[in-house]
This record gives structure tokens, C-alpha cells and sequence, in this order.
């Protein structure tokens, strides 16, 4: 995602009304792997989390707040959790969406049976038919599939083009003829089949002519195995895609990466290092100057000024506000006619953004994430204030990431902004109102059904509602047009 693109994003209008989603697995627990050196991990269902402190007073105490939501539903422990994972390529660009469910029932469905994943199978198709189309044709789509699931009736309800992770019944013993001739009808259908972890097995290679990829599960395998996997692929099977997924770590990543894996699925996106040693650049400490300047209404000319110092960032000021006032009849040609244009609040959001982008280095990935996870938090706090909560929570969604695009600590990189007491406790601690949406916002985007709950039931919102606030962000950031026609109807 570029920057220019990603502003146009952070300036477009208010969305429409919600959608409803889909989801993806968090990474498994880990064994030893590869030859980078790893610290163990738990899965994100066995982290703890603390309760939230009380908020100060500045802040809003939890019961004003949910006296504020509307009318809960029924919070039901049943209803699956949608769990999206981003699919990345080589260069750390998005190109693909995965979904799946979680949640006690989904925790439970071999021991309920074969009617009860054919029910889930079922949701989670029609979760993933709720995503605007424009959402689809900008993401591909790998949905997890059993080979029962294959063979049903529902398949026809698939998105275009979907990919589909199969998982064989048994491995061990060679695929079922009639199994192959579903995969094939798949196939002609428009959509792609990936083996997912099966590499090496008597049902992969029987299965091989009717696969368009395969991944290897990280967590699951050996380093040895995983490069024997690799190297299999691309001797015998070359003309299949290869993928890595549960990749918990940027040095997994370059290692996986060199092994000949094209596209990546785990937490490494939002990965944190120890990066105690590390300091903020110049540029990005004149952007935090020029963000604490907005927001204390410093007069134009004295931003305009500091602006001059730097020619990289009034290029970049210049590019967009002449992008964003096509109306005009004449180009902006100075930083004083660009700040006029953009206005206070544009600029403040303009700045955030640079700030967040200070240290990526075209990673696509992060930025998208951080616009997701932003937005997704505005959304929820909607329906409690108007205006205010909602902006904070935004900008607070976006901060909550700057420490993975400028691999520094977190509390080092908002340092500079002079942020308010209530904002820098939510992002350090977890603490206040404004703790627990960004606490749910991060179980969503790891898959900790019991986090996302507990903050659900403490905020007023129920998981359907959650899920839907999720696709309804998704939708703002891969497809913003569709938000700008539903603002404009």
C-alpha cells in the first residue's frame, strides 16, 4: 500500500452502516524450528491479561460508557469469533485475506460431530459472502476446509475465485478418486486448492495434479523438515505455489522467504523485537514536533516553516494536497496554499500517518494493519460518543503500532507527542476505557476469542457486533470507494 493511497484512505469519509465477516486461526504453540534462534510462545488463547485498572478521572469510567452503547444483544458464548490473518507476498505487500472461525463451539466440533462442522462451514461461507464484492477483488480469499466440507453442497457458495485449504483426513493414505474429481470440478469452477501441511505425504502426492499450492505450517515442523519440504516442492512439484503459514517472527520471515516461499501467513506482520537499543530518527522526531504543534493550534506559518526544513516532507505535503484539491483550477505551489487547503484536522491525520510510515521502508503490511486496526476501533466506539472517543480511538489505534514501524519501544516512540495522561495509560497499560477497546482490538487481530470477550462483555458489544464492526473496517481500508458511495447516498 502506498502512502499516497493510504492518506486517501485516512481522509475519506465516514462509512456506512456494518457488514459481517469472517476469520482466521491464531499462529499454534511453537516447537524448535528453523535455523534462526527463536524464544518459545504460547498461543494467544493461553496469554494472560490482566483486568483493566480503574480509568483516572480524566477518563471515561466503564459505566458512563456502556450506559452510552446501544441495546446488547444476548451475549452468547456460542456465537463463533471471525478471525482474519493477512497473506502477504515477498515484498511484505498484502494480497490476501484468511478467514476462519473461532470459539468454544468451533473448540468443539469433533466432539459434536460431522453436523456441527457442516453448520460451521456453512457460517463461515455466508460471513464471507457478507464482504463487499470490492473488498474481494482487491484480496483473494484462503478459506480452511476439511475434505467432508469439499464434498458439500455449500462449495457452490463460494466467492470467486476463492482459495481453498484443504486438509486431508488422513495424510497417510492416498487421496479418494472421487475426492479428486470434486477438486477438479473446483478447480474448473475458478478456484484455487492448496494442501495445507501435508507435504510428503502419500495423499499429497496423489493429489498433486489437482493442487494449485501448499503450505507448510511453521508451529507444526522441524527447521530439517520444513527445508526438506521446501526442496521437494521445488524439484518435483514446481509448478505449484508455496506457502508458510503460523510464521511468528520477521527472522522466520527472511528465512522462509529464502527457502522459496511466496506468500506468508502469521503474526510476524505485528511482531515485536527487543529493540531497547534503537533511536528515533531525526525526521520522525520533526514529524512528532509538527503533530504536538497541530494539536496545540500553533499559528500556520510557524508550521509552515518547519515544514520548509525538511524538501522530502514538503514534497510529499505538496504531491498530496495538489492529489486532494483536484477541484481547483491551479496547482498549489507553496507549503502556506497546501496547509490552507488541508485544514487542521487533515493535517493532523496527514502527520500521523507520515509518522507511522517514518520507519517502514515500504513494508505495506504494517501500515495496512495499523489503518485496520484504527479504524476497527473508531467503529466500535461509535455508538458511545460522538466526535471525540471516536477520534481518539483512531489516532490511538494508529499509535498503538508505532513501535513495529519504527523498531523502537513503544513507550520511546510516543514519548515525543506530549500525549494525554488517559491515551499514553491505554497504550503502555491497557488501562481505562480506552485500554479495553484496544485490548479487543488486539484479540481480534490474534485470535483470542477470550480476550475479545471478556472486553466485549465489559463494553456492551457482543462478538456478532464486533465482527461486524471488522468487516465493515476492512471494507474502509481495501475498498474505500464503496465508503464514499455510501456517504454520498
Amino acid at each position: 500500500m502506498g502512502f499516497l493511497s493510504a492518506i486517501g484512505k485516512l481522509l475519506s469519509p465516514p462509512p456506512p452502516s456494518p457488514v459481517v465477516a469472517p476469520a482466521t486461526p491464531p499462529a499454534s504453540p511453537l516447537s524448535p524450528r528453523l535455523a534462526v534462534p527463536l524464544t518459545p510462545r504460547t498461543t494467544s488463547e493461553g496469554a494472560a491479561d490482566a483486568p483493566a485498572p480503574t480509568p483516572p478521572a480524566t477518563a471515561l469510567a466503564a459505566s458512563e460508557v456502556v450506559a452510552k452503547a446501544e441495546p446488547a444483544d444476548d451475549v452468547s458464548e456460542q456465537d463463533p469469533m471471525l478471525v482474519r490473518r493477512d497473506v502477504v507476498n515477498a515484498a511484505m505487500e498484502v494480497g490476501a485475506y484468511e478467514f476462519s472461525l473461532r470459539g468454544e463451539l468451533h473448540a468443539n466440533v469433533r466432539a459434536r460431530g460431522q453436523g456441527v462442522r457442516a453448520f460451521l462451514d456453512r457460517l463461515l461461507i455466508d460471513h464471507i459472502r457478507s464482504v463487499n464484492a470490492a473488498v474481494l477483488r482487491e484480496r483473494r480469499v484462503f478459506i480452511p476446509f476439511t475434505e467432508d466440507s469439499v464434498r458439500s453442497s455449500a462449495m457452490a457458495l463460494l466467492p470467486a475465485h476463492a482459495c481453498i485449504l484443504l486438509q486431508p483426513a488422513q495424510p497417510r493414505q492416498p487421496a479418494d478418486p472421487t475426492l479428486l474429481i470434486r477438486l477438479k470440478e473446483l478447480r474448473d469452477a475458478g478456484h484455487e486448492i492448496w494442501a495445507d501441511d501435508c507435504v510428503g505425504s502419500s495423499w499429497f502426492s496423489s493429489a498433486a495434479e489437482q493442487l494449485d499450492g501448499a503450505t507448510v505450517r511453521v508451529a507444526m515442523r522441524m527447521p530439517l523438515e520444513i527445508s526438506e519440504a521446501m526442496d521437494q516442492l521445488k524439484q518435483d512439484y514446481p509448478h505449484l505455489h508455496r506457502g508458510a503459514w503460523d510464521v511468528a517472527t520477521m527472522d522466520e520471515f527472511e528465512t522462509l522467504r529464502g527457502l522459496g516461499c511466496t506468500q506468508f501467513s502469521g503474526g510476524f506482520v505485528t511482531w515485536r523485537g527487543n529493540w531497547s537499543g534503537n533511536a528515533l530518527s531525526p525526521q520522525v522526531m520533526c514529524v512528532a514536533t509538527l503533530v504536538n504543534q497541530v494539536r496545540e493550534d500553533a499559528d500556520m506559518r510557524q508550521i509552515a516553516s518547519v515544514l520548509r526544513q525538511d524538501m522530502a516532507m514538503s514534497y510529499k505535503l505538496l504531491r498530496y494536497a495538489n492529489s486532494a484539491a483536484r477541484g481547483l483550477n491551479h496547482s498549489l505551489t507553496s507549503i502556506e496554499q497546501a496547509l490552507l487547503v488541508m485544514g487542521q484536522a487533515q493535517l493532523d491525520r496527514w502527520l500521523t500517518l507520515l509518522l507511522l510510515g517514518g520507519g517502514l521502508g515500504g513494508n505495506g503490511a504494517v501500515l495496512e494493519a495499523a489503518l485496520v486496526r484504527a479504524r476497527f476501533m473508531e467503529i466500535l466506539g461509535r455508538h458511545y460518543r460522538q466526535g471525540e472517543l471516536c477520534e481518539k480511538l483512531f489516532v490511538l489505534g494508529l499509535f498503538s503500532m508505532l513501535d513495529i514501524a519504527l523498531k523502537v519501544p513503544l513507550e520511546d516512540a510516543i514519548r515525543p507527542l506530549n500525549l494525554p495522561a488517559p491515551m499514553r495509560d491505554a497504550l503502555l497499560d491497557h488501562s481505562g476505557v480506552l485500554g479495553s477497546f484496544l485490548a479487543l482490538a488486539e484479540g481480534s487481530q490474534e485470535g483470542d476469542t477470550d480476550r475479545v470477550l471478556r472486553h466485549a462483555v465489559a463494553l456492551g458489544l457482543t462478538v456478532r457486533k464486533v465482527n461486524a464492526r471488522l468487516i465493515e473496517a476492512l471494507t474502509w481500508v481495501t475498498a474505500p470507494e464503496v465508503t464514499q458511495a455510501n456517504a454520498e447516498a
